[in-house]
């Protein structure tokens, strides 16, 4: 009985993580923060050419070499496939401190979603700045 308990508010929680990262990528309101002049061919899995948007708070943490981000940071990345964007990557650190991750392409968007540090996106993000892949330099 207590596993059934567990599984499901486990599968609460990561229903709505993955509903609130892809809620911040289909509003467009990412496209108001900082963000790289251009998209330009990604280095990592992601493929195609990509574009990186920071909040304020990720930006302000970035720009200012810390080496942890504070909670409250988020990443958002366009994918884009022949031109067009095709998709979203979004990061999140958690009040908690804990990352997750979402990766979508259009139609489907739920191709992806990871919380914590034991998952495909958080090895590759590890050799970041506190899980952060995307250098100062890529900002004005």
């Amino acid at each position: 009985m207590w596993a059934v308990v567990v599984l499901a508010g486990c599968g609460a929680e990561t229903a709505a993580g993955r509903e609130e990262l892809l809620a911040i990528a289909q509003s467009g309101a990412y496209t108001s923060w900082r963000a790289e002049p251009r998209a330009h061919p990604s280095t990592g899995p992601h493929g195609g050419t990509v574009r990186t948007f920071l909040n304020e708070p990720l930006y302000e943490s970035l720009m200012s070499g810390a080496t942890e981000h504070p909670p409250g940071s988020i990443a958002v990345k366009e994918l884009f496939t022949n031109g067009e964007r095709a998709g979203w990557a979004v990061d999140k650190k958690r009040d908690d401190g804990t990352w997750v991750f979402f990766e979508g392409f259009e139609p489907s968007l739920d191709q992806y979603y990871f919380e914590g540090t034991a998952n495909g996106c958080a090895s590759c993000h590890a050799s970041g700045v506190d899980y952060l892949l995307v250098p100062a330099s890529n900002f004005p």
